[in-house]
């Protein structure tokens, strides 16, 4: 009976695209671009995170949704059901699918057991007012994709009463240059992504949005997507992940500059 059911339920996940590989009932594992699994321990994620009210942006299939709520954590997860609606460089798609982004969350949601609640809702229009405030909020691999970074930094930093962790490719093409700076790239063919910009200026727009840099560190993720990153990504490479963790809304005293 149980390998019946594994088969109906392999049946179901296999109708549905999906971003991040997660593990479902009955050993069933979703084939996803992204497999985060080995690398969770690198994003620096309390243990034990009962009673945190937490707050995912971007969620996708809800990968870390759900590995927060299994630490405990009360989880509230955004991201957009209406792929047309997302905010795509100028070289949009000519077409969008008609299935919700949100189905395979949906499924996982069920197969977990999880209680956690997904609000279809941009990061532009996410406020307090509507949301509430949260002890965590988790930006995995969201600031590069968006126009306006400042605007969904600004609320992000409303929306935390704690502690932010972000996880973005930084390019270091752009560190080279001896001041904050962000490459555009959302003019190459297929792209999702709008500024690459370098580790200082992703500290520098923190800041400016009234969030203070308490610990940076940068993890190599190897292989993290092989497929996705060696096709419509262009050519196999490192992936990197610069990580602002432990950022307080709270705007930083500025130095007094040096007199030459």
């Amino acid at each position: 009976m149980q390998e019946a059911d594994r088969a109906a339920l392999s049946r179901r996940v296999a109708q549905l695209r999906w971003y991040h590989t997660l593990e479902l009932a009955l050993g069933v594992v979703t084939e996803g671009f992204f497999d985060l699994r080995p690398y969770v321990s690198r994003y620096g994620l309390p243990e034990q995170m009962d009673g945190m009210r937490v707050l995912d942006v971007g969620t996708w299939d809800g990968f870390w949704a759900f590995e927060m709520e299994r630490r405990g954590a009360q989880v509230t997860a955004l991201d957009l059901d209406d792929e047309a609606a997302l905010d795509f460089p100028p070289r949009r798609p000519e077409s969008f699918s008609d299935r919700p982004r949100g189905d395979g969350f949906r499924l996982a949601r069920e197969l977990l057991g999880s209680k956690v609640e997904r609000v279809d809702c941009s990061i532009y229009d996410a406020r307090p007012e509507d949301l509430g405030t949260f002890d965590l909020v988790f930006c995995g691999s969201v600031v590069m994709h968006l126009r306006d970074q400042l605007l969904a930094l600004q609320r992000v930093a409303a929306l935390c009463s704690g502690t932010v962790i972000s996880a973005e490719e930084y390019d270091r093409l752009s560190g080279l240059i001896p001041f904050p700076a962000a490459r555009y790239v959302a003019d190459r063919d297929s792209s999702v992504v709008f500024w690459l910009p370098s580790a200082a200026h992703l500290a520098q727009a923190a800041r400016h949005r009234g969030l203070r840099p308490r610990r940076a560190s940068r993890a190599v993720l190897d292989e993290v997507a092989p497929r996705l990153l060696g096709g419509p990504c262009g050519a196999p490479r490192k992936r990197f992940d610069a990580r602002r963790q432990n950022l307080t809304p709270q705007r930083a005293k500025r130095r007094p500059r040096r007199r030459s």
